[in-house]
């Protein structure tokens, strides 16, 4: 009885393992796609933030600015998957999704999609720098979408 008891908890401890193991590929499966996808934007801009939209129970939220230097030209729109807004360009401003702790009112930021990376500069001094990333977060856009924070309208700027 007691070697059936444990050739069962080492069947469950298997099981665990494996589901630990595929999901840790998976994550980074995820992440590799999403710099996949950031790298092939080539995308360079450099813009001053105006206007932060947190999402309330999540990290990101959509970031308003104002381009100061880009690569791309106006009108232009980055969506990952075909269905989750990236950034959006239109008449030299700028929707993008980010993690919109990292920025306040005025700041610099300077993005790189071929590092996957962005600068934050305040009163023209580096204050942090970030790795770059894309969500595919359902709820998240939901939100955003419901209270129109991927609209330039919304803005008024």
């Amino acid at each position: 009885m007691k070697d059936k008891i444990r050739a069962w908890q080492r069947g469950i401890l298997g099981a665990v393992i494996l589901l630990g193991v595929l999901a840790f590929i998976y994550s980074n499966w995820a992440q590799a796609k999403d710099q996949r996808f950031l790298k092939t934007l080539d995308l360079q801009l450099t813009f001053k933030v105006i206007d932060i939209k947190p999402n309330g129970d999540h990290g990101y939220g959509v970031i308003f600015g104002k381009i100061i230097k880009s690569n791309k030209p106006d009108k232009y729109k980055a969506v990952y998957e075909n269905e989750y807004t990236f950034c959006e360009t239109r008449n030299g401003k700028i929707l993008l999704v980010s993690d919109f702790y990292v920025y306040k009112k005025n700041d610099s930021v300077v993005v790189n999609s071929g590092l996957a990376k962005y600068w934050v500069y305040r009163d023209g001094k580096l204050v942090s720098e970030y790795k770059l990333t894309a969500t595919t977060d359902n709820f998240l856009y939901m939100h955003l979408k419901g209270h129109k924070y991927l609209d330039f309208d919304t803005y008024r700027n």
